[in-house]
């Protein structure tokens, strides 16, 4: 994650933050111009996948009747049933986009498939009820992969005591394509959500940031291993842990004011809570968890690992803000009741700027770009 060094005169720091805006400000205008033209040139990596949805968010609601969260959080959220909401989520994974036949064993495939819709509902604090399945296959996939799949889904289904409740399927003129929709639920006032975050709060992670990154680079052959530890970060990033337990004790103790999942990456995540809530974030480079594996594997391929804990993607681990009255009652919970490991790695601000205290205590500016399906990397 390229940060802009804060070493210099205050002025000078201040100019490069501005500077950073300026771009960002430039980019969007150059879309929102071209939109306006018409312009038929116009082409998605272009603009990239977060634009583009920013670009189709208007005018999506023709009926206020039971809508209360479109687009721009985690799940839709529709209702209230009595004392309750539905959560609707859905992502698509694709071949050569999300995963690699052969680099991924196929019952792994559809365990993931599930874990990552799952995640979601958790980032909302709700429970898990169902979901549909839908396929796009290539005439020459065997049955018996397929079969795999599906078993990997169904045992996600049966850990997690939800049900499969159907789906389509179509050929695929390329490769495998899964689509999953999850639906969920919740108590109406305990939902979480984006947009809670306000100066002062306390930020939170769910656990150990940037082993599925490394394991992806182990994947694609960037990075090399011993075993156990190449074992170990490929399995983070091919068959991710939904923290349903977590999100959902979370939710219904009222401490909390915003969370997500971890899915484009720590600075982008933090970012889109930021960007909901009007406010700017401080990280502490010193407190983010890393496991052993992700310390041993930037040893001996001579990189930093913090790059990949800051921007590696994919870690599904529910980032929280908590107000500063609520901090010792909300760590006191997970003492009580340990669903998982709770680090504090920053803290909300005032403003728009999100920055890292390094080691040396040094604040640095972060560039908030993460993964982008379509921007150039």
């Amino acid at each position: 994650m390229p940060v802009i060094p804060a070493k210099a005169g205050i002025h000078e720091v201040g100019m490069q933050r501005h500077l950073l805006r300026f771009i960002e400000q430039i980019h969007f205008y150059q879309i929102y111009r071209c939109n306006k033209m018409g312009n038929k040139d116009l082409k998605i990596e272009d603009i990239g996948e977060f634009a583009f949805i920013r670009s189709i968010m208007d005018n999506c609601q023709f009926s206020s009747e039971k809508m209360i969260r479109g687009i721009g959080d985690d799940c839709a959220v529709i209702g209230p049933y009595e004392n309750r909401v539905l959560l609707i989520t859905t992502d698509v994974l694709v071949e050569d986009v999300h995963f690699i036949m052969g680099k991924i064993l196929p019952e792994q495939l559809g365990q993931k498939a599930v874990a990552v819709n799952l995640s979601d509902i958790a980032a909302m604090g709700g429970k898990a009820l169902c979901l549909f399945l839908s396929l796009a296959i290539p005439n020459t996939m065997s049955v018996e992969t397929l079969k795999s799949i599906y078993r990997g889904i169904k045992n996600m289904c049966k850990r997690y005591r939800i049900n499969l409740m159907g789906g389509d399927t179509s050929a695929s003129p390329g490769g495998l394509m899964i689509s999953v929709t999850a639906i969920g639920d919740a108590n109406k006032t305990e939902v979480l959500y984006r947009d809670g975050a306000r100066q002062g709060d306390g930020i939170y992670v769910t656990g150990n940031l940037g082993d599925s990154g490394a394991g992806l680079k182990l994947i694609r052959n960037s990075f090399s291993a011993p075993e156990p530890i190449a074992s170990r970060l490929i399995e983070a990033h091919n068959i991710p842990v939904p923290y349903l337990e977590a999100g959902s004790m979370i939710a219904r103790s009222g401490l909390a004011s915003a969370m997500i999942d971890l899915s484009d990456g720590l600075v982008p995540d933090l970012h889109h809570i930021c960007e909901s809530s009007h406010t700017g974030a401080r990280l502490n480079r010193d407190a983010l968890p890393i496991s052993k594996e992700l310390s041993a594997l930037a040893q001996i391929n001579n990189f930093d690992p913090y790059e990949l804990a800051l921007s590696g993607g994919e870690d599904y681990k529910l980032l929280i803000t908590v107000p500063e009255k609520n901090i010792a009652s909300f760590e006191k919970i997970f003492q009580d009741s340990t669903p998982c490991p709770i680090y504090r790695v920053g803290e909300i601000t005032k403003g728009k700027d999100l920055t890292i205290l390094s080691h040396d205590g040094v604040e640095e500016q972060l560039d908030v770009r993460g993964f982008d399906h379509f921007l150039p990397i």
